[in-house]
């Protein structure tokens, strides 16, 4: 089908529109558009910029020196009307903009402050919502950085815990061991306060009842008793020699004798104390759930003490 020469020629067009927006460089047109002015090619300077400004993307920036090029071009060639036209784009960008005045003439920042005189209304608005803007900019910015810094500690959490591991571990403890004194059933357990707590008070009243047995021992003295010979009439006496408790210190065996039972009685009290309280925490197993980071991992050693045939036995376990 043959293409009609309209439809060919908006083509064509359009193509070489779009080689000369890529071949256009924001920054590098910039440049020369300043250069040209600063030479006194004020016209050619005027139509580089127009031209660059429809062809290409430029940052505000880069648009306020472009229409301030184009502007002071149009002044010096005397084309007040395309110059108030460029200075009001450029107000439009920046209402606050000033001119240099150690760059640009008297008569041109004159022209100047009167485009801005003459729609002070107008930029008024504009200020305004650029400043709306900044500060929705500024919320936007504050906003982003906390989903960022959100995002981070998710992030960390998360390879913190990819880097976790889970131990479980799971104690066997042994029945009869409630019944041992000196509080072994709470060590068993784990719940050592009590454990050295009936430990001690037994220790105490077992120390206190040997103490007491042995200031009773202490008190017999040899005693010698003479008796009558029956059997052979012509001896006539019998001596015997015994160990027994003097009568001037029997009041001190009987009050060592009510220590010692005392004692006795206390320790075999707190012992089956202790055994009630530890069979009633008592568990077989006792399942113990920790996380670690993989890296910090330590050697667990842990003591164990369980009854045999013949007695009892201990040993020592090492978990990596």
């Amino acid at each position: 089908m043959p293409t009609r020469p309209g439809v060919a020629l908006a083509l064509w067009l359009s193509l070489t529109a779009l080689r000369a927006t890529a071949q256009v460089v924001p920054d590098r047109e910039l440049e020369i558009c300043k250069q040209m002015f600063n030479a006194g090619n004020y016209a050619d300077a005027l139509k580089r910029a127009r031209d660059a400004m429809s062809l290409a993307n430029f940052t505000d920036a880069q648009r306020i020196e472009l229409h301030k090029l184009a502007g002071l071009s149009g002044f010096n060639l005397g084309d007040k009307d395309g110059a108030e036209r460029h200075f009001l784009q450029l107000l439009q960008l920046n209402p606050d903009y000033v001119l240099d005045p150690f760059a640009v003439a008297p008569p041109a920042i004159r022209g100047f402050e009167e485009v801005r005189r003459k729609n002070a209304d107008a930029l008024n608005l504009i200020r305004q919502n650029i400043a709306l803007r900044e500060e929705q900019a500024k919320r936007d910015q504050i906003e982003k950085e906390r989903a960022a810094a959100a995002a981070e500690a998710d992030r960390k959490r998360l390879l913190e815990l990819s880097q976790q591991v889970t131990v479980r571990t799971v104690e066997h403890r042994y029945f009869l061991m409630n019944f041992v004194p000196f509080g072994a059933g709470q060590f068993m357990q784990g719940r050592t306060e009590w454990g050295i707590t009936f430990a001690t008070l037994e220790t105490v009243f077992a120390v206190t009842s040997i103490v007491a047995y042995l200031a009773i021992g202490a008190l017999f003295e040899e005693q010698t008793l003479t008796f009558t010979n029956r059997i052979d009439p012509a001896d006539g006496k019998v001596t015997v020699k015994i160990n027994a408790i003097p009568e001037a210190r029997r009041r001190d065996a009987e009050v060592w004798n009510a220590v010692k039972l005392s004692a006795g009685v206390a320790f075999y009290a707190t012992w089956a104390l202790g055994v009630i309280e530890a069979l009633w925490h008592h568990q077989s197993d006792v399942v113990t759930t920790t996380t670690v980071p993989s890296d910090q991992r330590k050697p667990q050693t842990r003591l164990l003490v369980f009854p045999t045939s013949g007695g009892a036995g201990a040993g020592l376990t090492v978990r990596f």
